[in-house]
């Protein structure tokens, strides 16, 4: 995004998405999600790693191993803890469609005023975001998990 757009601003790239077109086409803008679709998918699957989440994440013996902060705390300690996950999920998805989706703007075909982009742009956002929680969380239930071999064998590919 940064080379496409020359500028680490995010309201830069944020208005390059709203303010392009595709072959001429302006009614979506330019979404960099259709250019950088490459891009996208890698992002994606760096995220489902770094959330430890499946197909990434390593279960040897989980049941018979303490569990870390699952014993050390309990009450609203643990629920930060627990909860903590979650919104990780949620501020990755939000900085991936930020810079693929195009982030709070709509096309400025669409002729969206300035004024009303105030209370439209983070029902945008919010509404981008919850789609790829959806499709991060749809991964983690969908694919199996890596035997413990398996995934040595791919990391020491990296």
């Amino acid at each position: 995004m940064v080379i496409t757009v020359g500028s680490l601003n995010l309201q830069d790239i944020v208005a390059a998405q709203a303010g392009g077109d595709i072959f001429g086409f302006t009614g979506i803008g330019n979404p960099f999600v259709i250019t950088q679709f490459i891009g996208f998918m890698i992002f994606l699957i760096a995220v489902q790693a770094e959330l430890t989440q499946t197909p990434f994440d390593m279960p040897i013996a989980e049941s018979e191993l303490v569990a870390g902060y699952h014993v050390e705390y309990t009450g609203i300690r643990f629920l930060v803890y627990f909860i903590s996950e979650f919104a990780t999920a949620v501020a990755f998805a939000a900085v991936a469609s930020t810079l693929f989706l195009g982030g709070w703007a709509v096309p400025e075909s669409w002729g969206v005023s300035r004024d009303a982009m105030h209370w439209v742009g983070p029902l945008v956002i919010s509404a981008k975001a919850i789609l790829l929680v959806g499709v991060v969380f749809w991964v983690r239930f969908t694919f199996p998990r890596f035997r413990e071999d398996q995934l040595q064998a791919l990391a020491g590919r990296a």
